[in-house]
């Protein structure tokens, strides 16, 4: 008998208390918003469609203006050693412009590094592990990539000719600013940075090492500026006398 009065007492409060029950809001748009907050939703998604069309739209240009300015430096030409199919032969002539203009190196050092380290072997590997283009040595390109915010991944990622370019010539210029002139930098590029300073410090080992490997990658700069000079001064001949023709 007190466990129905105890039921009873239970449905009569139960009852009672639908009188303060809340009332239920019926969403007015999709997942309850207002039907101005789903409109500006969908004029936000329709701004960030037409900006993404217009950085594919941008990106282009600038990689025909870079393409452009590889044609003119003769880098075109140059990086067709790499035996890379042709569409990629275009992206690794970009990427050496792009990467030394945002680096302030010259690209036609660049381009002399690549062929001193690698001869434009896409997947060469040294003795000591140094991989790819600009023969980045794994340690090195996973530091460089983390500084430059984003993760390299596995150390093969070093044969992608755009990636190689990339941490190589941020290397490059990184080592031009610490050491001070390009023959000191090729020197810690060659030897590490370590023991480029120990080099350094003495003149007797400083003037055999110099004769070597930074020697010969200045000796193929030249050689490049040189050539660029030729064909710069041809292209103008052959412009004058079209004009006058």
């Amino acid at each position: 008998m007190r466990g129905w009065t105890v039921a009873m007492a239970a449905a009569a409060f139960l009852a009672g208390t639908e009188a303060f029950a809340f009332p239920v809001q019926v969403p007015e748009g999709p997942q309850g918003e207002a039907p101005e907050v789903v409109e500006l939703r969908a004029q936000l998604s329709a701004r960030e469609a037409e900006l993404k069309a217009a950085l594919v739209k941008l990106h282009a240009y600038e990689d025909e203006a870079d393409f452009a300015e590889a044609e003119k430096l003769g880098v075109a030409e140059l990086v067709k050693a790499s035996g890379l199919p042709e569409r990629q032969q275009r992206r690794l002539a970009v990427t050496i412009v792009r990467e030394a203009r945002r680096n302030s190196v010259d690209p036609l050092l660049v381009v002399a590094v690549i062929r001193c380290e690698s001869s434009f072997n896409n997947y060469a590997v040294s003795g000591v592990g140094a991989m790819g283009l600009m023969q980045v040595m794994p340690d090195t390109g996973k530091y460089l990539a983390e500084k430059a915010g984003y993760k390299l991944g596995r150390s093969s990622n070093l044969f992608d000719a755009e990636t190689n370019v990339e941490i190589g010539t941020a290397y490059l210029a990184d080592l031009i600013s610490r050491f001070g002139t390009v023959e000191r930098a090729l020197v810690a590029y060659n030897a590490g940075p370590g023991l480029a300073k120990r080099i350094l410090a003495k003149p007797e080992v400083r003037k055999k090492f110099m004769a070597g490997y930074p020697t010969k990658v200045v000796k193929e700069f030249r050689k490049l500026k040189a050539q660029q000079e030729r064909q710069l001064t041809l292209r103008d001949e052959q412009t004058t006398v079209d004009r006058k023709g």
